[in-house]
């Protein structure tokens, strides 16, 4: 949000927990609206958006699969149908499925499949996803979601981008290169986000390079 309030854009925010509590400038320029994705009224939110972006997801619940898939399908379908020119997915790197981790984050994968099936269906084109391997950011330590601090992955993408890494990763089975691939600070996937938006971004960012140079 605060990337889109920087461009110019008019910002709507939809999540469970409403407006954060933030005091900077730009919070004051965003509609806030609480409500799940499922049974909200998609039609309103989403009058006149130029651009859709969704960051929709769970992992670690008891239904992943809804809660990263028919979510997703419901926010596509509703910016088709309120004539958003763009949608932007945030989704995750294909390499989570190729790692072989079905038994365990398996409805979480199908989730992310039929999110990225969506967007394809209702955009085509105009439709960007972001693939991102890890996320890090803020200041605390998270398991549930996953997540690390921004101190601490920083850090780890700097070790991780160097060559010798690299080069063991695209030598390796995706379950390793998984955990070798560079994690991304969530200031970076949200500048991609908004330059998918924008239009400054297309197709299919798979990866942290491609992630880092749509900012």
């Amino acid at each position: 949000c605060e990337g889109l309030v920087a461009q110019g854009a008019k910002v709507v925010s939809l999540s469970r927990s409403g407006a954060p509590k933030l005091t900077a400038p730009w919070v004051s320029e965003v509609r806030w609206q609480s409500g799940d994705v499922l049974s909200t009224d998609l039609d309103r939110i989403m009058a006149g958006a130029d651009a859709v972006i969704s960051a929709i997801g769970t992992i670690g619940t008891a239904d992943d699969e809804t809660g990263n898939g028919a979510t997703n399908e419901a926010a596509a379908k509703a910016a088709r149908k309120a004539n958003a020119k763009r949608f932007v997915l945030v989704s995750a790197s294909k390499d989570v499925a190729e790692a072989g981790v079905d038994a365990i984050f398996g409805p979480y994968v199908k989730g992310k499949r039929r999110a990225e099936a969506a967007v394809a269906e209702q955009f085509g084109a105009n439709g960007v996803i972001l693939q991102p391997s890890f996320i890090y950011g803020g200041e605390e330590f998270s398991a549930t979601p996953p997540r690390v601090a921004g101190w601490y992955g920083e850090k780890v993408e700097s070790l991780l981008s160097t060559g010798i890494f690299r080069g063991v990763a695209a030598a390796s089975p995706a379950a390793l290169r998984l955990a070798l691939s560079p994690p991304l600070a969530v200031e970076d996937v949200a500048a991609a986000a908004v330059a998918g938006a924008a239009g400054l971004a297309q197709g299919t960012l798979s990866n942290h390079d491609a992630i880092k140079a749509a900012r």
